[in-house]
């Protein structure tokens, strides 16, 4: 059978893109934008020449530098220099220099012939309305937040890897020279110091923030597909490890009774962290100071893990439970509380197939019940 030779288009590629309704960019190594279809001129309110060669921080931001690769998703640094593709939500520029949410998708391209890397973003307008600004928000602040505790935890993590390495070659220094040993035994004689006892200490402590980096690190990781194999009660106890700082301030008590044996389930770890640390921070904040008493309990239900998460606090009146769900709904002006945690623990647990149910009552207290499906792949 003859093979068909590759058809060619009937119209050039720049007629086809230009009637596209997404803005279409591409952005060199160098930041600079190379090509603008017209629904991204129209969007920009910028004409071609003012767009083509200009910096992409420039058009849409309206800055004299590079986004922070920290705060928020760089196309150049993401796209291009890592070879990843990205899916984010960006406040840009447009008509009248007014701010709207777009979001935007970008992939690597790479010219054959030159070698030369670009980033190919298509950024679709969602509006300055205010169904709009509810998305751009959530998803902002999600992506912002999971950056910087990536970028903090990897900026604390070296110069911690130096400073254990620094301990480690001192001991291995005091305990190789004798002549050193023998001079500090003598300065120090009678003064009850243990240098190694110190030094020890140090290096728990360092560990210790290494630990809590690395558990940064996790909550910084985007949510999975349920691809992850998780231990539901190991979860729960690094969960209240990150807790523990603000229970012990309000002097509240964390009680736990897990099932033994329980079976591993096939879970983003991630998303599972996040519900666990969102739902336990609203108890420890729903509970008095000194009276407060937070449990985790786990239970197996034929195919089934329950996570109940139960506290003794003030409890949720019958027209505040109906809203709790929905994005920045908080009746606490007392904290820094977002209300956004209960809905980003609903979305993550419905598209892994798990469901979350709440029963309360007014003065008596709360309690959340997790329901995750188990994969009959695991014991």
């Amino acid at each position: 059978m003859e093979k068909k030779k590759p058809s060619h288009l009937p119209i050039g590629a720049q007629e086809i893109l230009n009637t596209v309704t997404d803005g279409i960019i591409v952005i060199d190594e160098d930041y600079k934008i190379v090509y603008a279809n017209k629904c991204f001129l129209k969007e920009a309110d910028m004409a071609g020449g003012d767009v083509i060669g200009n910096y992409c921080y420039r058009v849409s931001h309206l800055r004299d530098e590079p986004c922070d690769p920290l705060l928020e998703s760089c196309s150049v640094e993401e796209v291009i220099k890592n070879g990843k593709t990205v899916k984010v939500i960006h406040g840009h520029y447009g008509s009248n220099r007014k701010e709207m949410a777009v979001e935007i998708s970008s992939s690597p391209y790479q010219d054959k012939r030159t070698g030369k890397r670009y980033a190919v973003e298509i950024l679709r307008n969602l509006g300055d309305g205010s169904n709009a600004h509810l998305k751009f928000n959530l998803s902002q602040r999600l992506s912002e937040v999971g950056l910087l505790a990536e970028g903090v935890a990897h900026e604390i993590n070296n110069p911690l890897n130096n400073i254990l390495a620094s301990v480690e070659m001192i001991k291995i220094c005091f305990g190789n020279n004798e002549i050193i040993k023998k001079e500090a035994d003598n300065a120090l004689k009678g003064s009850n110091c243990d240098i190694k006892k110190y030094f020890d200490l140090m290096e728990q402590e360092i560990e210790r923030c290494k630990d809590i980096t690395k558990k940064l690190l996790l909550l910084s990781r985007p949510v999975s597909s349920s691809n992850d194999i998780v231990n539901v009660n190991s979860e729960i106890e690094e969960a209240i490890t990150l807790l523990s700082f603000l229970a012990g301030k309000k002097n509240v008590m964390v009680k736990r009774n897990l099932l033994e044996n329980i079976p591993l389930i096939s879970f983003s770890q991630a998303g599972l962290r996040q519900i666990l640390l969102n739902i336990g921070l609203n108890a420890i904040q729903a509970v008095q100071d000194e009276y407060g008493i937070v449990y985790f309990i786990t239970k197996k239900v034929k195919d089934h893990i329950y996570i109940f998460i139960i506290d003794n606090g003030c409890g949720i009146s019958s027209e505040d439970i109906k809203r709790i769900f929905d994005p920045f709904f908080s009746k606490n002006k007392e904290t820094t509380n977002t209300g956004l945690g209960l809905p980003i623990s609903l979305s993550i647990i419905k598209s892994l197939g798990g469901s979350i149910e709440v029963r309360s009552k007014e003065g008596q207290g709360t309690k959340f019940i997790i329901k995750i499906p188990i994969n009959s792949n695991f014991s």
